[in-house]
């Protein structure tokens, strides 16, 4: 029997994640600060199951308690539950990857401990980040599903209000049947769907790669889910992009690299101390280091140290991408969209010749400065500039355009006029009539924060589009 829908979610919220280590690397810090700053009010953690319980019985609540503190009336809090324990778990670690309880009850003494502490504070409850992906969950689909079972009816019981997120799933796991897809991965998550539909109340997808994929990503979460009569609201837990793996350019020069970073994704490579070594050299990296003045420019645009007018490209790139990802993502029905990540996972992850530094370190909107998280990247300004439009917004929908390259989308708003978002995939110029219900001045801003002359002419702006997107709207300036 089908399991009954998840009511949607209220209105449209864009956030950021704080990382993956929350609390491990160092104390934990006081960061919402820092999210608030940018508009943020939706906020993802991960926490794991060795902060919180590191030997049998004896609960440590510090991490738990700074992130709680933290919290505003208005803030959406959610947590990802990770069950590694040096003691509980099958792998013993603290940090990754994940892995089942060795006895499922006390698993649900642990996660029953640390639902009732936060009392009610925490929105999304989920059970693991990506069971699919051996570097953060080792264990098979009944494994997990027997867990999620466990989790699910704690988090309902001790937390009425709240959601369970089931564990996200990867595009690999939904595209199984193309050329980049993972037939494995996807039957891992059709075992979870078919068995646990009525065990999970949000749908998670974290949608890295090309960002004209998200569509048909959304397309086949939501076919997924309807097959097995588990439909319900789909999230993104995490996204950003691009990696260095988007260029096709960079590709023979990244071959080594590659490899090694399969081999912990697959879980071939085993971590030390779980992986909390974030300086740990990867001779694979190293050599693209020695080699820097001889690569693309688009892959050393991605290394520490390069010029100052690659990095300029990176960002722009950066920032224009993280406007196309959140407007596809809200205008295929998603609305808790959190964007990875706010800054480095401490104030000093060591050296950066390593493939989580490569593929991730250009992520971050912001950086420590004198030991607090300030210091704003230029992509920080951009994501605050849409957190600022989609304030209040509750919908976002695709326009028809005279051309397929052409992008053009409405935001509808429930307390101001709506704003629109335009750009041209193709690159070619345009200049594309919205219409103009407002009754206050039409302004216009790029995703680099440029000024963007916007002509009026009768009930209609005249919108000047090229592959820059352009957010149009009432008062909207740089």
């Amino acid at each position: 029997m089908p399991s009954p829908p998840t009511p949607p979610l209220a209105g449209i919220r864009i956030g950021l994640c704080r990382g993956i280590s929350y609390g491990l690397l160092d104390s934990a810090e006081h960061f919402m600060p820092a999210m608030r700053s940018l508009g943020s009010r939706l906020v993802r953690v991960n926490l794991y199951w060795s902060q919180v319980e590191p030997e049998p019985g004896r609960f440590t609540w510090d991490v738990v308690d700074a992130f709680l503190g933290q919290l505003d009336p208005g803030d959406e809090a959610w947590v990802t539950v990770c069950s590694s324990s040096p003691w509980a778990t099958r792998r013993a670690t603290r940090f990754l990857p994940s892995s089942p309880a060795r006895d499922l009850a006390e698993y649900r003494r642990f996660v029953g401990e640390l639902v009732r502490h936060c009392g009610g504070a925490v929105h999304f409850w989920q059970c693991e980040n990506e069971p699919c992906v051996p570097l953060l969950w080792v264990g098979g689909a009944d494994e997990y599903l027997a867990q999620l079972t466990v989790f699910s009816q704690v988090v309902r019981k001790a937390s009425p209000d709240a959601l369970v997120v089931l564990g996200a799933a990867v595009p690999a796991a939904m595209f199984a049947r193309e050329s980049d897809g993972d037939e494995r991965r996807a039957d891992y998550f059709e075992r979870i769907v078919r068995g646990g539909g009525d065990q999970f109340d949000l749908f998670d997808v974290h949608p890295y790669g090309d960002p004209y994929a998200i569509p048909a990503l959304i397309e086949a979460c939501g076919s997924l889910l309807a097959a097995h009569g588990a439909v319900r609201p789909i999230v993104v837990g995490e996204h950003n992009g691009p990696m260095p793996t988007a260029f096709p350019q960079n590709l023979p020069h990244l071959g080594a690299v590659l490899a090694e970073h399969r081999n912990v994704f697959l879980g071939r490579t085993t971590l030390p101390d779980g992986g909390l070594d974030f300086d740990r050299e990867t001779p694979a990296v190293a050599d693209l280091y020695r080699r820097m003045d001889d690569l693309p420019p688009t892959l050393r645009m991605f290394m520490a140290g390069c010029p100052a007018e690659l990095a300029e490209r990176r960002d722009r790139i950066l920032r224009e991408e993280l406007v196309i990802r959140t407007v596809l993502l809200l205008a295929g029905g998603v609305r808790r969209v959190a964007c990875f990540q706010l800054a480095p996972e401490a104030p000093d992850t060591g050296g950066r010749l390593n493939v989580r530094s490569l593929m991730f370190d250009a992520f971050a909107l912001m950086d420590y400065e004198n030991g607090t998280i300030s210091a704003r990247r230029p992509a920080a300004e951009t994501f605050a500039l849409m957190a600022r439009e989609l304030a209040d917004a509750c919908e976002v929908r695709r326009l028809a355009t005279d051309r397929p390259g052409l992008h053009l989308y409405e935001i509808r708003r429930e307390t101001r006029g709506p704003a629109y978002v335009a750009w041209s995939r193709d690159g070619e110029t345009a200049h594309i009539p919205v219409p103009w219900r407002s009754t206050g001045r039409a302004g216009g801003v790029t995703a680099l924060g440029e000024d963007v002359p916007v002509r009026s002419r009768g009930d209609e702006v005249v919108v000047p589009v090229t592959a820059t997107p352009v957010i149009v709207g009432p008062g909207v300036a740089p």
